[in-house]
């Protein structure tokens, strides 16, 4: 192939980069490539095939009907990629690699020795090295950030005081957190209201705490009680009339209370009195009578404590083991 001398200072446009070619011309800038061919090797110490664009297109494009439009391998053991992308422009939001399908997943990720996919951000401004959002609108459920294996899903780590894994609802009927386990029919979600609704147990190593503000305003911690059995309780105030007082019990709360096992009342007098004691309890309610036979006519409080209906009956079981999590190396 015969190829025509460029006159100094003038513009050729050239749309085919010939096989075998050592200089290509266009008319943006001048391209050099150690032979370029479908298949070979080259000895450069940098790019076989590099590719300047000096204007708005593109600067390597690749199709394919049906393999891969553009296909990169390397060999190397010192950090380098089969493909890199880089944006070096410090101002915009231009992508250092960006994968959009149609009918399969955008990026793809797959290691068999480390992390199918790993993002890191040097940023000052609270970016994250990996960010996913479900901006659908098909009123399906788009997921953010969907992570699936035998090992770890999706995993997250944080130094200098970050956050290993973040996630954010925009709106007010958009879920901040779910995760479920379909072969057991249990789930966990955090909602938009940040409530946290699990099907199983929460089990922690230190008390429960709880916040509550004080009337000055202060954010305050109060410690949640604890039993050795599952129980629910309930509290009220009743008065007795010549020394006697049938209690009924709040239909709710016995609705939910376990009637094949007993239940608890403990009571508090509100004035002076010989005694108090429960004389009669069924599923309904109980009956509280003054000792000695006295005829006071005077309020009590009383505390209930009953076994839940859907509770087992285990009396401080064995913890479950705790699974040791990795970090990624």
């Amino acid at each position: 192939m015969n190829w025509t001398t460029p006159r100094p200072q003038s513009l050729i446009t050239v749309s085919v980069i010939a096989i075998g070619a050592t200089i290509a011309l266009s008319s943006f800038g001048v391209v050099r490539a150690e032979h370029a061919q479908t298949t070979g090797s080259c000895t450069s110490s940098g790019y076989c095939l590099s590719w300047d664009n000096t204007s708005s297109g593109g600067g390597i494009e690749g199709q394919a009907s049906s393999g891969n439009g553009l296909y990169g391998t390397t060999s190397s053991t010192n950090g380098n990629s089969a493909v890199a992308g880089v944006s070096t422009n410090s101002n915009g939001t231009a992508h250092g690699v960006y994968g959009r399908s149609s009918n399969g997943e955008g990026v793809l990720g797959k290691s068999s020795s480390s992390n199918g996919v790993e993002g890191h951000t040097s940023s000052p401004k609270d970016f994250a090295g990996v960010a996913g959002y479900g901006d659908g609108d098909s009123g399906l459920v788009e997921t953010g950030v969907y992570g699936k294996g035998g090992a770890m899903g999706v995993t997250g780590e944080s130094s200098h005081g970050g956050v290993a894994v973040a996630a954010f609802s925009d709106d007010t009927s958009t879920d901040i957190f779910a995760g479920s386990d379909d072969a057991n029919n249990d789930s966990c979600i955090i909602d938009s209201r940040a409530n946290l609704r699990c099907t199983g147990k929460i089990t922690g190593k230190k008390s429960l705490r709880v916040q509550h503000q004080s009337s000055d305003g202060q954010a305050v911690l109060a410690y949640a009680s604890e039993s050795a059995s599952a129980t629910i309780e309930d509290v009220g105030t009743a008065r007795m009339f010549a020394g006697t007082a049938n209690v009924a019990i709040d239909p709710a709360f016995a609705s939910v209370m376990d009637r094949s096992s007993p239940y608890y009342v403990f009571l508090t007098p509100l004035g002076d009195t010989r005694g108090l004691y429960v004389s009669v309890k069924s599923s309904s309610g109980f009956q509280v009578r003054e000792t000695q036979g006295g005829r006071s006519r005077l309020e009590f409080d009383y505390r209930i404590v009953a076994r839940p209906l859907d509770a087992g009956r285990d009396r401080l079981p064995i913890a479950p083991a705790t699974r040791a999590l990795r970090a990624h190396p």
